[in-house]
């Protein structure tokens, strides 16, 4: 039976949910603007970014025991920030947030509601939440269809020197390791935001094989890849 899993560890079968009706699986769609220019043949079209998607969850609860499955469920879904459908193995969504419908009591023992989930633009393979550690330069391959932003953890002091293909990014480390969340375009060392930490961009790791450089003073770095795919 098809279900879904929100958090990793919440699932539909133990919310005692059941869904009515096959889940439409979103894709991602480009954001863009199209612009009248005098004298061309045609609109400019300029790429904006992606928008985000939308689930919709036709569901079934068991109401024998009043209201308490309706509420329980409504509370995980509101407060879900992962899903991870069944008919979608190997992926998972971020969702950014979640409305419930009222409950419908349509047949003796069981009510229906709906729940929309927005999430974000991309699908996200569940084996780039796997932390991969490197004590020496190497590749890591991406297996997904778009560029990934990593959360990466470079041990070391001072001031680092880390390659990612022909990118080179100075990393400035004085507490002995310092974490760049290129998701979030944020550096924080021992749980304090470090807005001096990188110098350039933050590093992305592009489809296909990426050759990471560890310069002198890194001993390891610890990568969370986040691979994703449209």
């Amino acid at each position: 039976m098809f279900g879904f899993t929100l958090n990793s560890a919440v699932t539909s079968a133990s919310l005692g949910l059941r869904l009515t009706a096959p889940v439409a699986i979103p894709a991602a769609v480009r954001a863009v603007e199209d612009i009248e220019v005098k004298g061309r043949a045609g609109t400019l079209t300029r790429f904006t970014g992606w928008e985000d998607t939308e689930i919709e969850l036709d569901l079934a609860v068991p109401i024998r025991d009043g209201l308490h499955q309706y509420r329980r469920a409504t509370h995980e879904l509101t407060n879900a920030q992962t899903i991870a459908l069944t008919a979608e193995p190997g992926i998972y969504r971020k969702v950014k947030h979640c409305e419930v419908s009222e409950l419908r009591r349509e047949l003796s023992g069981w009510g229906f509601f709906t729940a929309r989930l927005t999430c974000q633009p991309f699908s996200y393979l569940s084996e780039g939440l796997k932390p991969v550690t490197m004590s020496e330069s190497g590749t890591i391959t991406n297996p997904g269809l778009l560029d990934a932003d990593p959360i990466i953890t470079v041990t070391g002091t001072g001031m680092l020197s880390l390659t990612v293909n022909k990118t080179v990014h100075q990393v400035n480390s004085p507490a002995g390791s310092v974490t760049l969340d290129s998701e979030r375009l944020v550096a924080h060392a021992h749980g304090k935001v470090q807005t001096d930490a990188l110098s350039e961009a933050f590093p992305v790791l592009k489809p296909g094989v990426n050759r990471i450089t560890l310069g002198a003073g890194i001993s390891k770095i610890v990568i969370t890849p986040n691979w994703r795919n449209p």
